[in-house]
């Protein structure tokens, strides 16, 4: 009997080795723009033009488009509302009053956009808070109009982001006038479910403006959303809770 089990344990560790590793949400295929110069890569994040009855707001903010599989959908930052509510009067995470109009649009060329039919996640019972509570559910999600300008819609990554595992931002910062997106390079320091803190790798960077910015993993899947900074460390919210917000909003996905 033991010379049995000594002969099939190997089998079965492979077997399990196998299963499970095939199974692994971080060994998902390359992207194949990824293989490509930056210059190269598909257009990815945009900026948001947000229009209420008395104000508007232009250039503000990142944003980008998820694919779930099933559909497509628009993503940015919740603390956005933090500027709804000085300057147009939101009361909650809710458009209404005053609301006219959303779109996300091309930096490089402002005509090419997409426009907002509504806010998934609304909810008038949220409060608006402030950073330090909304980092933890940093994540608007927008009904979009039909892709029809060759946005290039993410991929998504359900796993979490491993310790000192190297993420990538794609964003603008507020006076950033490139065309191109920078790229910056940060490495997981700490994981609060929610959101992570991460140790930004990437020399000369400005946080601010940076905000609703997507970030990849090395095989470009969407890992996180470009929150804040507390300190020298950069604030990204996990996908964690776009993916319970999915399941509230009976969002189908596969992966």
């Amino acid at each position: 009997m033991y010379k049995s089990i000594k002969t099939t344990l190997p089998l079965i560790l492979l077997f399990t080795f196998f299963f499970f590793g095939c199974n692994n949400k971080n060994t998902l295929p390359k992207e194949v723009w990824t293989t490509l110069p930056m210059a190269e890569w598909p257009e990815i994040t945009l900026k948001n033009h947000v229009t209420f009855t008395d104000t508007s707001f232009n250039n503000l903010g990142n944003a980008f488009l998820i694919d779930t599989g099933m559909d497509t959908l628009g993503i940015t930052c919740k603390h956005l509302f933090i500027v709804f509510e000085w300057y147009a009067g939101a009361e909650n995470i809710s458009l209404s009053p005053g609301f006219v109009s959303w779109d996300m649009y091309s930096k490089n060329e402002p005509t090419k956009k997409i426009n907002i039919k509504g806010l998934i996640n609304e909810n008038k019972q949220e409060a608006i808070g402030q950073f330090n509570t909304l980092k933890v559910r940093d994540w608007l999600i927008l009904d979009v109009e039909e892709n029809i300008s060759d946005i290039y819609p993410l991929k998504l990554r359900f796993s979490p982001v491993a310790p000192n595992e190297i993420v990538y931002e794609i964003g603008w910062s507020k006076d950033q006038q490139t065309e191109s997106p920078s790229l910056i390079k940060h490495q997981c320091f700490k994981n609060f479910g929610s959101y992570y803190f991460m140790k930004t790798l990437s020399e000369e960077t400005q946080f601010m403006g940076r905000s609703g910015s997507p970030v990849i993993d090395k095989n470009g899947y969407l890992v996180g959303i470009s929150s804040g900074q507390e300190g020298n460390m950069a604030v990204i919210g996990s996908v964690r809770y776009l993916q319970e917000m999915m399941d509230k909003h009976d969002i189908k996905y596969k992966q």
